[in-house]
């Protein structure tokens, strides 16, 4: 068996130079393939077995990921590229704002360590009324009224229409 040539190599990374939607190809194909190892230890049970069955959503996601991979990686190979982001609103020449990046993050994690006690509809109403702030909001009242009703439509879209508890926390009783 002979080494590959140097010629050879440098000509592969020539045709790849340039192809970083490559790397997200993988990345999806990879993540696919978790999902449909993961899907296929799923256990059939008497409480699990029903119309559809455990199995059917996530393998219609690990498909789904796997075209989408093996879509990315055709075009990608035939030439075709995303074009750079200019920017809707946003100068790229500005570096990020850290103190409101990282609000944001404490927010998420205050909203994570409250969640049992202040419970769903509490907290999910205080992280938007934060995040709105964060963000950049002056209507202050507007936006709490907005945080209520998207806490209280979601805590209400879970447990009605899904069958999904969730925390009521200071509100167990009223909810």
């Amino acid at each position: 068996m002979t080494a590959p040539s140097a010629g050879a190599a440098s000509g592969l990374r020539a045709r790849l130079q340039g192809r970083s939607e490559l790397g997200v190809a993988a990345l999806l194909a990879v993540i696919a393939i978790v999902i449909a190892v993961d899907t296929a230890n799923i256990r059939d049970t008497a409480i699990n077995a029903g119309v559809m069955g455990p199995r059917v959503v996530p393998t219609i996601i690990a498909i789904g990921l796997g075209l989408c991979a093996i879509a990315l990686a055709i075009s990608v190979l035939r030439g075709g590229h995303a074009e750079a982001e200019d920017g809707e609103d946003i100068d790229l020449s500005q570096k990020a704002h850290w103190p409101t990046v990282f609000g944001l993050g404490g927010l998420i994690l205050v909203f994570a360590l409250s969640m049992d006690f202040l419970g769903f509809v509490i907290g999910s109403a205080l992280l938007f009324y934060g995040s709105a702030l964060l963000l950049g909001s002056r209507r202050f009242v507007w936006a709490l009224v907005i945080g209520i009703l998207l806490a209280v439509g979601t805590f209400y879209g879970f447990v009605l229409g899904l069958g999904i508890n969730l925390p009521a926390g200071l509100l167990t009783g009223i909810l």
